[in-house]
């Protein structure tokens, strides 16, 4: 296997587990806001999805893509403003998701948001591959 395909897979994996912590917090966000606080879905889901962008950003900033800090084209700040704008697709992907299946189809929330989140994973990493967090050869 060619070293750039392996440490794209590698990559992928990483931002996948990273992906998994923020479906975490995601999830329990929206079961405190619309769970616990009664916020309706369409104000609760986007205030969970800006926590987990959040979540999922620092760590794939750390861990993810943390080896080529030195190498990178853009600030902390900068790419932090592109994670969100990049993320900004796969949460739009997940809201819409989420109220379709449960407002057309009555389907609980929490599975709703999950099938959301898987949807909206693929844009997300190759925005952030490709866009947040390339390199300055890139």
């Amino acid at each position: 296997m060619a070293p750039q395909i392996k440490e794209r897979l590698i990559r992928m994996i990483k931002f996948g587990l990273i992906g998994a912590s923020g479906l975490i917090v995601n999830n329990l966000f929206l079961w405190i806001f619309h769970g616990k606080l009664h916020l309706s879905l369409e104000v609760a889901s986007p205030l969970a999805i800006v926590i987990a962008i959040f979540n999922n950003f620092s760590w794939n900033d750390l861990f993810t893509w943390g080896r080529e800090r030195h190498k990178r084209r853009y600030t902390y700040f900068h790419r932090l403003i592109r994670y969100y704008t990049s993320a900004a697709l796969g949460g739009l992907i997940n809201y819409a998701t989420l109220l379709i299946l449960t407002s057309k189809f009555d389907w609980p929330y929490i599975l709703s948001n999950l099938i959301g989140i898987g949807l909206g994973m693929i844009s997300n990493f190759l925005l952030s591959e490709f866009w947040v967090f390339r390199k300055k050869s890139d």
